[in-house]
């Protein structure tokens, strides 16, 4: 019986070793496991392994989105430019500062023979409604005559008589106090009058004669006088 007891002891010395060694070797394998499993990252809810090329994708995205940011607003940019550089041409006005196309000249008063006259003839691009007060026509934009007149003591008439009875034109005048005086069909026709009545302010008078037709050129005379039974 004694021997029995020995021999179960020794029996259980040697069983509960092994059984130590064999649950230790277990926990070693999961631990293993554990640590080689490869990572995850989660992109817009799509869970892919570390190491993939996530970045790369999303990167290419944006440069793609700048790209056409820049794009459009380069083109933006552009059509801006060309908005401001394109220029409309302002209108032609007249102008009394520029050199008369047929004659600068003195006129004193008394001066013989009376009416001064000198052929001319209307038009040219300006259009001289926007002087207002009944101006019209369509004049150069440098004045066809430039007068100084000097010693008035009586009233100065300005008239132009088509060679053609049929032919409208227009007269219009800067006078010497900077005043625009315009004038139209007279004495029942169809040829301008322009009357400066009492006493004719000293000075220079610059004249246009006016077309009512663009482009239209209409010979005549232009008729400068101080006697009252001189007119068209």
């Amino acid at each position: 019986m004694a021997l029995f007891l020995i021999g179960i002891l020794i029996a259980a010395a040697i069983a509960v070793p092994i059984v130590l060694v064999m649950l230790g070797g277990d926990d070693d394998t999961t631990a293993a496991s554990s640590t080689t499993r490869p990572a995850t990252t989660t992109s817009a809810g799509t869970s892919t392994s570390a190491g993939s090329s996530t970045t790369s994708p999303s990167t290419s995205t944006s440069t793609s989105s700048s790209t056409t940011s820049s794009s459009t607003t380069s083109s933006t940019t552009s059509s801006t430019t060309s908005s401001t550089t394109s220029t409309t041409a302002g209108a032609l006005e007249l102008d009394y500062t520029l050199a008369a196309n047929y004659e600068e000249f003195e006129l004193a008063t008394g001066w013989l023979p009376d009416p001064w006259e000198s052929p001319a003839q209307s038009g040219g691009p300006v259009e001289a409604s926007y002087l207002g007060g009944g101006c019209r026509g369509w004049a150069s934009a440098a004045p066809d005559f430039e007068v100084t007149y000097t010693g008035g003591d009586s009233s100065l008439r300005f008239y132009f008589i088509a060679d053609n009875p049929t032919g409208d034109t227009t007269l219009i005048i800067s006078d010497p106090t900077g005043e625009w005086v315009c004038g139209d069909d007279s004495y029942g026709t169809s040829h301008p009058t322009v009357d400066f009545l009492g006493t004719a302010p000293d000075g220079i008078y610059d004249v246009w004669i006016g077309s009512y037709t663009q482009g239209e050129a209409i010979a005549g005379t232009l008729y400068i006088t101080e006697l009252d039974e001189n007119h068209p």
